[in-house]
């Protein structure tokens, strides 16, 4: 399996957990089917779309796990752009202190891998 591979099906089984975790954020539903649609047509830009809008900005957070620092970027970022990887943002300004150390601890599992991934692939492509 390629990086790039493994990136998006990392990415997608985060937003599909998303989904279920959070049934009522219709939001991530429709961002699991753009970023699912996005995979067969251009695999290559849901990487690059991640490195600029998580990885860029939140990677420092996301390995040292600090929820302060990364919701204030997750809010600039509500309050000024949208994409699929922002919907996914919404989540932690939202859920984030009501959704239990279990699913805190996965998530950030799962940003951690991906921000692994990320740098990997970025100097493969």
């Amino acid at each position: 399996m390629s990086l790039l591979s493994a990136f998006n099906t990392q990415l997608v089984n985060l937003f599909e957990e998303l989904c279920v975790t959070f049934p009522e954020e219709k939001d991530i539903k429709m961002a699991t089917e753009g970023i699912k649609g996005a995979r067969k047509i251009n695999p290559r830009l849901i990487l690059d779309l991640f490195r600029d809008h998580v990885y860029k900005d939140c990677s420092e957070a996301i390995y040292a796990r600090d929820i302060v620092h990364f919701r204030n970027i997750a809010q600039k970022k509500i309050a000024s752009q949208f994409n699929e990887m922002i919907s996914a943002l919404v989540i932690f300004d939202k859920h984030w202190e009501t959704m239990g150390s279990k699913n805190q601890e996965t998530i950030w599992q799962y940003l951690t891998v991906l921000c692994h991934i990320a740098e990997k692939a970025h100097t493969q492509y």
